[in-house]
């Protein structure tokens, strides 16, 4: 009988494994396991862009920043889960290490989810209210899909006043165009009343220079969170579409180079 050589399979991405730390891939393996990746790299929830005007008017901003990455851990039933295989339920110690907070800064944050309503306890597992954060198919037209992975990556818990302004403004970005404007809803392109520095400062409540240098700061990696479009003398801004989107299905590459070219150009 001849003998054969058996190589291990890693059946999460169809590699073979050739020895304890190295990979052998065909091609047609190579482009599937880029395929995988990319599926996880589009995972997403919705925000209602109506209810979580409710959440912004009671809530801290910073707060607003918490939520904002929290809400990448929702199941399809809306149970908050650890980011493991098994999709365990998260406790309340799980979402403490998940937003990085110490303990009174914590119970602050989570105090605050509880009394309005917005995450809640049922059977001992804990559930982000869906009016306001969900995830899985929806006809509602008023919703932005935040995703996942990217929201990941741009959240510390430094830096989550930054992410509460991002989240003040998530009810202001435009079906079609991702501008940040007063009508997120015309149809008519020609009519978007593009929101300026002042309008957008009125909204966040901090200042036209505080706006500015959150706009002009904020980069996950080579790409900008914010684009400043120049018409003349009138700016206004886009969000990046990879991060925040509306439509259905994923945007368009060729949108990647606005928010690469440098905040401005």
């Amino acid at each position: 009988m001849s003998s054969r050589t058996i190589a291990p399979i890693d059946l999460d991405t169809g590699e073979l494994i050739s020895d304890g730390s190295a990979y052998v891939r065909t091609r047609a393996q190579d482009a599937g396991y880029i395929r995988h990746l990319d599926g996880r790299s589009h995972d997403f929830t919705f925000t209602d862009m109506d209810n979580i005007k409710r959440v912004i008017s009671a809530i801290d901003e910073k707060h607003c920043g918490y939520l904002l990455y929290l809400q990448c851990f929702i199941s399809y039933d809306g149970v908050l889960t650890r980011p493991t295989h098994d999709k365990e339920p998260m406790n309340k110690r799980d979402i403490q290490d998940a937003v990085g907070l110490q303990k009174t800064a914590f119970y602050e944050f989570f105090g605050s989810m509880i009394t309005n309503g917005i995450i809640f306890e049922k059977d001992g597992k804990f559930y982000v209210n869906d009016a306001y954060h969900f995830k899985g198919n929806t006809s509602n037209t008023s919703t932005i899909k935040s995703f996942t992975t990217k929201v990941r990556e741009l959240y510390s818990a430094r830096n989550a006043k930054k992410l509460g302004f991002i989240y003040k403004l998530l009810p202001y970005i435009h079906f079609e165009t991702n501008t940040v404007c007063a009508n997120p809803s015309e149809s008519d392109i020609g009519k978007i009343t593009q929101l300026s520095k002042k309008d957008i400062a009125d909204i966040t409540g901090v200042s036209e220079k505080t706006v500015y240098s959150y706009l002009r700061s904020m980069k996950l990696g080579d790409e900008f969170v914010f684009a400043e479009i120049r018409r003349g003398n009138t700016r206004y801004y886009k969000i990046n579409p990879f991060i925040f989107y509306r439509k259905r299905g994923r945007p368009d590459a060729t949108l990647r180079e606005m928010f690469r070219l440098g905040f401005g150009n």
